[in-house]
């Protein structure tokens, strides 16, 4: 897995999703905030199987050694396959964003995870149905994982939206499940 991913979960954390910026706790009287970091602990929330894809490391297997290897992308598939569905679901349900900046946010984030996310939850579906000593469908699942892996290295940086405005660090910062992602 290309090493970048692992900056890609750091811009998110950078960009406010568990930044160490204060914020000015919302007044009783405004519930615009308090829906705002609502609205960005749902966005957040659906990130943490996401970001989890940053911390995985591909383990070694022997080339000829089908059980292994199968294991091995049954493993990868287990991680890349909920995080990219539960980011891009749980975005897409989303309600009323807080402004348009955060609406912005949420279907730029979308646009890029969703067409990745069809292709790792396409490859896991091809391997779940061969039998478990297909040599021939764990080489395709691992050309799809490749193929997956370079989709990841060029897709454009979602959270970049996140990095630049000052509204949706400040909505990040109050959101508790922007603290859950990884540092």
């Amino acid at each position: 897995m290309r090493r970048s991913i692992i900056l890609f979960a750091a811009v998110l954390l950078s960009a406010g999703c568990g930044g160490t910026e204060p914020a000015a706790a919302p007044s009783p009287s405004s519930p615009a905030p308090a829906a705002g970091s609502s609205w960005m602990d749902g966005f957040c929330g659906s990130l943490i199987d996401f970001a989890k894809i940053g911390d995985f490391t591909m383990p070694g297997f022997e080339q000829d050694d089908v059980a292994s290897a199968r294991k091995v992308m049954d493993e990868a598939f287990g991680v890349f396959a909920p995080g990219f569905d539960n980011a891009v679901t749980g975005l897409r349900k989303l309600g009323q964003a807080p402004s348009a900046e955060a609406d912005a946010a949420r279907r730029s984030t979308v646009d890029a995870l969703s067409p990745i996310r069809d292709e790792v939850l396409a490859a896991k579906a091809a391997l779940d149905a061969a039998p478990k000593d297909d040599k021939k469908a764990v080489a395709a699942a691992a050309v799809s994982f490749r193929q997956i892996g370079s989709h990841i290295n060029d897709m454009p940086d979602p959270f970049q939206q996140l990095e630049t405005n000052a509204s949706l660090k400040t909505l990040a910062a109050q959101a508790p499940n922007c603290k859950k992602l990884p540092s």
